[in-house]
């Protein structure tokens, strides 16, 4: 037996260490947002039809989200390692900060690809399992490589981003209402003000790190905030569909209500940065998005579950 191996101190550190690193490869926060978007589309989606969705169904469906987002967001840091080592913000992920190397990327990205998959295609269904694949392909092949050719990235970013919400509807139902498709046009939009904020607040970073991010391309931000207001604005009337399948008048009323007024504040913020182009302004409008989504997904639950 080793020195090292008979002191646990030592050994619980560094098996920690090595842990949260391959988390970082997971970006979690953006795999738990995957998570939280794909079981509201297959609650809403059950919930429509009559259908009851299983304890064990949902656990193997949130597991396989879990490890195709995972393996997603590595593999997009694989590819985008050497981009990352220019822009301070993202210098410490594992792959420019050495913490590992391109092999041990590679194998996690492979081995929670083939775990995410064959737990939905054994768990749940083959059309949730190859929608799953598609939206890998999308999200790392067509996706990252965009970000260095065209602004037109964040379109394709934004679908990606709002597919888990088509995979949870085929989890629960094999097939997409009209509720999932108004809230999958949510996410769709909702994710324009929030990363032209980002791209505003980051633009030096992402010139220096040969992204086409659109404030870089054009550098006053004008067109970014048109952006901002324009699909705020679609925000707005997509967020008022659900109400063509809700069952009373208080229901309809409430719904239209919050989602006005959460509409209307997120409009107001993408207003602001369209009129005043700085990173403070930015800023709220990040941070108004931030509030937006949670709140308008439990205005929609308890529109339509109760």
């Amino acid at each position: 037996m080793s020195a090292m191996s008979t002191n646990p101190e030592i050994t619980t550190a560094k098996e920690t260490t090595r842990f949260q690193t391959y988390v970082a490869l997971t970006k979690l926060r953006i795999s738990v947002m995957v998570l939280i978007t794909f079981a509201v589309a297959a609650v809403l989606a059950a919930h429509s039809t009559g259908q009851v969705m299983g304890i064990g169904m949902m656990f193997g469906a949130l597991i396989g989200m879990l490890m195709i987002a995972s393996s997603g967001n590595a593999m997009n840091m694989y590819l985008e390692r050497y981009t990352d080592f220019l822009m301070p913000r993202t210098a410490s992920r594992p792959l420019p900060s050495q913490r590992l190397s391109s092999t041990e990327v590679a194998m996690f990205v492979a081995v929670t690809l083939g775990v995410g998959v064959s737990f939905l295609y054994a768990t749940v269904n083959w059309q949730t399992a190859v929608c799953g694949v598609a939206n890998w392909v999308l999200y790392v092949f067509i996706y990252t490589p965009l970000k260095l050719k065209t602004p037109l990235n964040t379109e394709v970013g934004a679908i990606a981003g709002a597919m888990p919400i088509i995979m949870g509807s085929l989890a629960a139902t094999e097939t997409v209402g009209l509720v999932c498709w108004s809230f999958f046009g949510v996410l769709v939009l909702w994710q324009f003000p929030h990363f032209m904020a980002i791209a505003w607040m980051y633009r030096d970073q992402y010139r220096k790190g040969g992204l086409k991010m659109i404030t870089v391309t054009e550098p006053t931000g004008r067109i970014a905030g048109l952006k901002s207001v324009v699909t705020a604005a679609m925000l707005i009337a997509v967020s008022l569909l659900p109400v063509l399948v809700l069952r009373t008048q208080v229901h309809v009323w409430i719904f239209v209500i919050a989602s006005l007024f959460l509409g209307a504040y997120y409009f107001k913020a993408a207003w602001a940065f369209l009129l005043d182009r700085n990173d403070q302004v930015a800023r709220q409008l990040l941070r108004a998005s931030l509030l937006y989504l949670p709140a308008y997904m439990l205005v929609l639950i308890l529109a339509c579950l109760t």
